[in-house]
């Protein structure tokens, strides 16, 4: 009997890419697959495709989508459910996990006349509370890796087969993806691929099952002329054809006659190098190191079964902006469950997308228009909750929108939101802006990543390596390589790039503000602060010190906002004991649209720019809204573009995040800071 190969993809865009980003991956990728797999009939595979992504091809490329329609009638391609916007669906409350499910299983049974049976998990990430949700909505098979196998204790050779797993009496089909195929295809010789495929059915297996991103063949680096140039897709199609011991099959006809191999219970895990990029920098180093060593020694084995990383939800604990953003998304879902609103739930699923929640190789969170688009959803989501709750404005709430153990407030306004966390201190995290759906406070902190250690200085055209013609790298294999630009900006932060942050220094420059190399002598920009909240606005107070030298000096800080249409006013008040002269300042980071052309006083802040805040504005071309900020009597201060270096696809990123400013004061003993920040809504 042949082994069927259960060969799947699946085909993601963040929802609002940009939309020649979307064109070029329909060009080069999944339209020229669509038409390679017209041509051979008995080339059967699995397909998902998120359902944004299904709207744009339809709406944009319609023979493209024709296509795909017609392999559906002929039986060759099999539709893979999920959730609509991609969400990662063990990360969103049961209510919307299921309402997303069916909103992408109905819209493939409109269009492409299935009814699916089989679910694609996001970037399989395995959680069983999904499996009653799957299940009662007509759920049969799940994709995982054969890592969440491994993981469990099962040996490989066990893998080559699907199980069944429960849970409270619902029950689904478990297939283990093969990770020796997520590598060979499509970057091996066809030859190698088929080869590999006949061992595993001359040792028994049941099936081999492969399903892994269609912008393998075509969006990735070098992969287009390789796919299809060079015809790599045809050739395999024909090499698996021409085998006598491998043949293309869907999953729904495998069930039907192939027994599963067993009940299988897994750990909540995804694939390995989640397990390694969820973790903090310094634990993937250690978690790498350790690997390494394991598989020195004859119990190389033991590394995937014993040797594991974090789970997907401990990005929401490395990232705090990645966090916000999934807990104002569970916090419209509360209250979006009141409401029988389509607008209101289309915003919220919009906002569930999961590519900017995490960060690997991929841009995810470092890519601020992502990051913007899951804002102007929250904001659109919350402007709708306002119409429908009939809010008077203003209106301060207070509790914990975090989950981090500290209570924030969110002041609602006609014009903005404006959302403060205690738990750093009275700083501002949100600024949102109604009409235009932006985040004014959407800045990403420079962090550490495991991969900064791996980066090389750029080489020249000459020392680059050429392909030995046996097929190409991974993106996993590419080299990252960094020019002398993104080496000089490989600084960190140690607090988050909020607004109103309470810094303490003996002395400041342009350059130590930009590395984050002043000398902090307070403890006021990363700690808690007690909050209260009045008719008038809301104040922050926090006990704390100044140690300088070898001395240390009771203090306290009072941060007093109030609110009016268009504009927040502070009042800083600050005591100690301490009889030196230093200099506070306080911190704000703004995000713009255009980053790299945006504006202090008409000056382009660009690398670092010295400048009056006494009464300044901030702007630039592309983003319909500017601000004022005005702090009277303050020392001139300095700004400059945060940027942030990341590993991508293509290598390595520079990215603008956002506009960060000192506004200083020198003092001894205490001080009073005033000022106003006005909102200019064009």
């Amino acid at each position: 009997m042949k082994l069927p190969l259960l060969m799947g993809i699946h085909c993601h865009q963040p929802v609002g890419n940009f939309t020649h980003v979307v064109d070029e991956a329909v060009e080069n990728c999944y339209a020229p697959f669509m038409e390679t797999a017209l041509k051979y009939k008995r080339f059967k595979f699995s397909v998902h495709y998120s359902g944004w992504l299904l709207e744009f091809i339809r709406e944009r490329h319609g023979k493209t989508f024709e296509i795909m329609q017609e392999l559906a009638g002929r039986g060759q391609a099999e539709f893979f459910t999920g959730g609509y916007y991609e969400p990662v669906l063990a990360s969103i409350p049961s209510r919307d996990r299921r309402g997303q499910i069916e909103m992408l299983s109905e819209y493939i049974e409109k269009y492409f006349n299935q009814k699916p049976t089989g679910l694609w998990l996001t970037e399989r990430v395995w959680d069983s509370s999904i499996i009653p949700d799957a299940a009662e909505l007509g759920i049969e098979n799940v994709i995982v890796d054969d890592y969440h196998f491994l993981s469990a204790g099962y040996y490989k050779e066990m893998l080559n087969g699907y199980y069944v797993t429960e849970q409270d009496g619902y029950r689904v089909n478990l297939f283990p993806i093969d990770k020796n195929l997520r590598y060979y295809i499509p970057f091996y010789d066809e030859t190698k691929v088929v080869d590999y495929l006949e061992d595993v059915q001359g040792s028994g297996g049941k099936c081999s099952v492969i399903f892994d991103d269609g912008e393998k063949f075509g969006v990735w680096p070098d992969t287009y002329e390789w796919v299809y140039e060079k015809k790599w897709l045809e050739k395999f199609i024909k090499a698996v054809n021409k085998s006598d011991k491998v043949a293309f099959a869907r999953y729904d006809e495998t069930v039907e006659k192939e027994k599963p191999a067993g009940l299988a219970y897994l750990p909540v895990t995804s694939y390995y190098e989640m397990g390694e990029w969820s973790l903090f920098a310094e634990r993937t180093i250690q978690m790498e190191e350790l690997a390494a060593d394991v598989k020195d020694t004859e119990h190389k084995d033991y590394a995937d079964v014993f040797i594991k990383g974090g789970i997907w939800k401990n990005f929401l604990a490395k990232y705090p902006e990645s966090n916000r953003i999934h807990k104002r998304a569970l916090r419209l879902s509360r209250y979006a469950a009141d409401y029988n609103d389509d607008e209101l739930t289309d915003s919220l699923y919009r906002a569930q997308c999961n590519d900017v929640l995490w960060h690997g190789i991929f841009g995810g969170l470092y890519l601020p228009n992502l990051r913007n688009n899951s804002w102007r959803f929250i904001i659109e989501g919350e402007r709708r909750l306002e119409e429908l709750a009939g809010t008077s404005f203003p209106a301060i709430e207070q509790e914990d929108m975090e989950y981090n153990g500290y209570d924030d407030l969110y002041i609602r306004n006609r014009d903005f939101n404006a959302m403060f966390t205690s738990r750093d201190c009275g700083q501002l995290c949100a600024l949102e802006i109604k009409k235009h759906g932006i985040n004014l406070l959407n800045t990403l902190t420079r962090r550490k990543e495991a991969y900064h250690e791996r980066f090389v200085p750029e080489k020249d055209e000459g020392d680059k390596k050429e392909s030995d013609g046996d097929g190409i790298s991974t993106i996993h294999d590419l080299d990252i390589e960094v020019s002398e630009e993104m080496q000089a900006h490989l600084s960190y932060d140690w607090y988050n790039r909020n607004s109103f942050i309470d810094h303490f220094t003996p002395s400041l420059s342009l350059g130590d503000f930009k590395c984050c190399s002043f000398n902090e002598v307070g403890d006021f920009a990363n700690q808690p602060a007690d909050v209260k909240t009045s008719a008038k606005g809301v104040s922050f107070e926090r006990k704390g010190g100044l140690y300088l030298g070898d001395k240390s000096y009771s203090a306290k800080i009072k941060k007093r906002f109030t609110f009016k249409e268009n504009r927040i006013d502070f009042e800083i008040d600050f005591t100690s004991d301490s009889p030196e002269e230093i200099t506070y300042f306080a911190e704000f980071n703004f995000h713009f649209m255009d980053l790299n052309n945006t504006l202090i006083n008409g000056e382009n802040c660009g690398e670092g720019l010295e400048a009056d805040f006494s009464d300044s504005v901030i702007k630039d071309a592309a983003t319909p809204v500017s601000l004022r900020l005005s702090v009277p009597g303050s020392d001139k201060g300095y700004a400059f573009t945060v940027k942030t270096v990341s590993q991508s696809e293509k290598g390595a990123d520079l990215t603008s995040q956002g506009i960060a400013i000192a506004v200083p004061m020198r003092f001894t003993g205490s001080f009073k800071m005033k000022g106003s920040l006005v909102i200019d809504i064009s």
